[in-house]
């Protein structure tokens, strides 16, 4: 997982190398722009409408970094936890989540993985207990599809269930710690039909 997470950070490191200069923008007014007042801005000279935002808490340490392309989110942006390390990368497009969210632990390992398309939750989601995996989803816009699984804090599966268009739908079990299923029952959109 830590090695993830440094992969995603050399990505946004290289890809901020390699822009193109950037030349001060002290414009003191953002009333009537997407980007926070009081963000620190920098125009892009070859690119316009595209600006490089810094948003630093009291002490100037960075809480998020981005671009705004015509006042809108577009790119990689980068949440940050107090102790400088990264808490979040999010890309945008047009304003909007598209592709790979990632989430990370104040000590920078992955605590989740989700895919969106469009704004809205799209593809697998993962959430990690530090390198096991603690929860695996689909999602097909913005609605869970397919099976979920749950583990406990060992791996071992603690619940599997099926759903569809974002209601149970199929056979749900949970399991005890030793593996042994304890619980089944069907659902069919979202009610449940046999125990």
């Amino acid at each position: 997982m830590r090695s993830v997470f440094l992969m995603c950070l050399v990505i946004v490191i290289a890809t901020a190398c390699n822009q193109k200069p950037l030349s001060e923008n002290t414009a003191a007014s953002t009333a009537d722009t997407g980007i926070p007042p009081g963000a620190a801005q920098e125009q892009f000279d070859d690119t316009p409408g595209v600006t490089q935002v810094s948003i630093n808490n009291n002490e100037g340490k960075p809480l998020s970094t981005g671009t705004y392309k015509d006042n809108l989110r577009n790119g990689s942006w980068v949440e940050y936890h107090n102790n400088g390390l990264p808490k979040s990368i999010t890309t945008y497009v047009n304003g909007k989540k598209e592709g790979l969210y990632l989430e990370f632990s104040e000590n920078g390992q992955t605590v989740k993985r989700i895919n969106h398309h469009n704004d809205v939750r799209h593809g697998e989601y993962r959430e990690f207990n530090y390198t096991t995996v603690k929860e695996e989803r689909f999602y097909q816009n913005g609605k869970l599809e397919g099976t979920v699984k749950i583990f406990y804090a060992d791996g071992k599966l603690m619940e599997e269930g099926n759903y569809k268009n974002g209601l149970r739908d199929g056979l749900s079990r949970w399991y005890d710690q030793q593996g042994n299923m304890t619980i089944e029952y069907e659902y069919k959109n979202g009610e449940l039909i046999k125990k």
